[in-house]
């Protein structure tokens, strides 16, 4: 599931980087605006 959006009221707030094999509830993931400030770093 890696790269699946997670989405809170109808909006984009991040990614998910990775799910826990033992219990795919629980896992962890990226905010959007730390995804934005890296790509305004990149060019």
């Amino acid at each position: 599931m890696s790269g699946s959006p997670i989405i809170q009221n109808g909006k984009f707030v991040g990614a998910v980087t990775h799910v826990l094999v033992n219990n795919p509830q629980e896992g962890y993931g990226v905010f959007g605006d730390i995804m934005l400030k890296q790509m305004k770093s990149v060019q």
